[in-house]
């Protein structure tokens, strides 16, 4: 568990993903519903799932979003591109490795890209190790500045 920090944020960029596969409205629904249950997040409302229409610059795609009580799950495709793009953000730790092999697998993805970002470094699970944390951090950096 962690003792300080708001939570992971996992982005994933898919690339020379299925295309078929990322037009399927369904799919992307049924995968922001597994997701959840998988990484046992709480569903706040169902899946929402929306295919847009190509604009001057923009490709065609679908976007899904899922609220979970933790926090969101959202993907969003463009299936002419065969690209990707998520995010699972929640406060509660997950398996990381678990979610980005779903993610994959789910939209046979060829080659992607990963960023984690522990969100909120200062959010105060532990409140006294949290600000030795901090305080330790930017000692650190004013020596590296000065």
């Amino acid at each position: 568990m962690e003792l300080f920090g708001f939570g992971p944020h996992l982005m994933i960029d898919g690339y020379h993903a299925n295309a078929e596969k990322l037009g399927d409205l369904e799919l992307v629904r049924q995968v922001l519903e597994e997701l959840s249950e998988e990484m046992e997040m709480t569903k706040v409302l169902p899946p929402m799932v929306q295919c847009y229409a190509a604009q001057p610059g923009h490709a065609e795609g679908i976007t899904g979003v899922v609220l979970i009580a933790e926090s969101h799950i959202a993907l969003h495709t463009f299936p002419s591109q065969r690209f990707i793009s998520v995010d699972i953000f929640s406060c509660k730790q997950f398996d990381l490795g678990k979610a980005l092999k779903g993610v994959v697998e789910r939209f046979e993805i060829g080659r992607y890209e990963t960023h984690l970002i522990n969100r909120g470094k200062e959010y105060p699970k532990d409140i006294e190790l949290t600000r030795q944390i901090v305080a330790g951090e930017r000692e650190y950096l004013e020596a590296r500045l000065g």
